[in-house]
C-alpha cells in the first residue's frame, strides 16, 4: 500500500527559466533517480520473457533476444518471439523505441532474414554495445581494444597533468587505469599481437610516470613496482573465472560452458574439462577453449581449494613456479618496441 500511494496521483510539469507549464497527471512509470525506481521497473518487466522460445537477456531497459538463424524455421521462431514481445507491450503499455532496436547477424550460415517489430522493419547493424563491451558481427575485438586504450590513455593524461606530487606510493594508488583494460576481458581478450601491444603500451606509459623509473627497461620497472604483465593478469583472470564457474560461485551453466570429462578418466584432477570442436582460429581463442589445457594441467590440490582466496594465492605460486610469468615477459620483450 505504501508503494501504491507513492506511485498514485502523481503530477509533473516542465520549468524553463522560471516559466512553468501546466501540471499534468502521470499515468504510468516510476520516479526517476529514486531508490525504488529501478527495482520497481525490474518487477514491472519481470514477465517479459513468458512464452519466449529463444534466448532472452534482460538488463534494466536493455533487452536482447537471440537465437539460431540458419534456416527458415529459425527465422519464424525469432519473429514469433518478437510478436509476443509486441503483445506484451500492448498489454502493459510499455512502448518500445523501435528506432533504437537493431539486428546483428552472426555466422556465415545465417540467412540474414528481415525481422519486424510493431509493423516496422528492424535495422541491421554490424556492432552493438552490450554492457560496455563492443560486440562485432564478426566477433572482432579491435574496436573494443581501441575504445579501452583511448579511455585508459585519457585517464593517464589526467593523472600526469592533474597531480603535481607524484610519488611512487601516490601513483600506485591512482593506478585505476587498469580497470578499463580488464573489464569483462574474459569475453574480449585480445589474441592479435597488435592488440596485445596496444593494451600493454598503456601500462608501459604508466610505469614511466613514476619517479626513478625512466631509464630502466620495462621488465625492470615491473619488478621494482611489483606489477605483472597484463598478459599474465589475463591468463590468471581466465583461470580464476574458470574456478568460479566450476565451483558454482558464478550463476552460469558450468555444464554447458565446460563439459566434464567422463568419470572413467584416471589422469588429472577432478575438475578436468574438455573443449568443443572448432574449425576456425577465432573459436580457438574463445574463453571456453583457451583455458582448457591450462585448467587441466593444474594440480589437484589447487583445484580443490576450499575458497576463492586460497585458490588465488596457490595459483600465483603455481604459475610463477612453472615460469609462466617469465615466459610471458619474454614473449612481449621479443615483439614489443623498446622504450
Amino acid at each position: 500500500m505504501w508503494i501504491e500511494n507513492w506511485l498514485a496521483n502523481r503530477k509533473q510539469r516542465v520549468g524553463i527559466n522560471g516559466s512553468f507549464s501546466e501540471w499534468q497527471a502521470v499515468t504510468s512509470g516510476v520516479p526517476q533517480d529514486s531508490v525504488l525506481g529501478s527495482q520497481l521497473f525490474t518487477i514491472y518487466i519481470n514477465d517479459l520473457d513468458e512464452g519466449i522460445e529463444c534466448n532472452i537477456s534482460k538488463f534494466a531497459d536493455d533487452t536482447k533476444l537471440g537465437g539460431s538463424g540458419s534456416c527458415e524455421e529459425d527465422a519464424r521462431r525469432l519473429q514469433g518471439d518478437l510478436d509476443r514481445l509486441s503483445e506484451w507491450e500492448n498489454a502493459w503499455q510499455m512502448q518500445y523505441n523501435v528506432d533504437k532496436c537493431e539486428v546483428i547477424h552472426f555466422g556465415g550460415k545465417n540467412r540474414k532474414a528481415d525481422y519486424y517489430l510493431n509493423g516496422g522493419t528492424l535495422g541491421k547493424g554490424e556492432m552493438q554495445r552490450d554492457l560496455g563491451v563492443m560486440v562485432h558481427q564478426l566477433l572482432k575485438v579491435d574496436m573494443q581494444v581501441q575504445q579501452v586504450v583511448k579511455k585508459a590513455n585519457d585517464m593517464l593524461a589526467f593523472i600526469a597533468k592533474g597531480f603535481e606530487y607524484r610519488s611512487r606510493e601516490v601513483l600506485l594508488q591512482l593506478y585505476l587505469v587498469r580497470q578499463y583494460l580488464e573489464y569483462c576481458v574474459q569475453f574480449w581478450s585480445p589474441n592479435l599481437r597488435k592488440d596485445i601491444i596496444a593494451i600493454g603500451g598503456v601500462q608501459r606509459r604508466f610505469t614511466r610516470l613514476i619517479p626513478g623509473m625512466p631509464g630502466l627497461s620495462y621488465e625492470e620497472r615491473l619488478d621494482r613496482l611489483g606489477l605483472y604483465l597484463l598478459e599474465f593478469r589475463r591468463l590468471r583472470g581466465d583461470l580464476i573465472e574458470t574456478y568460479k564457474i566450476l565451483k558454482g560461485l558464478d550463476r552460469l551453466d558450468a555444464g554447458r560452458l565446460f563439459p566434464m570429462l567422463g568419470k572413467s578418466r584416471t589422469r588429472g584432477h577432478s575438475l578436468r574439462i574438455e573443449g568443443k570442436s572448432f574449425r576456425t582460429k577465432m573459436r580457438k581463442t574463445f574463453f571456453t577453449q583457451r583455458v582448457v589445457n591450462l585448467c587441466n594441467s593444474l594440480p589437484q590440490k589447487l583445484v580443490e581449494a576450499s575458497s576463492l582466496a586460497i585458490f588465488k594465492r596457490e595459483l600465483d605460486v603455481a604459475l610463477v613456479a612453472r615460469g609462466i610469468r617469465g615466459m610471458e615477459r619474454r614473449q612481449v620483450r621479443d615483439t614489443e618496441l623498446d622504450d
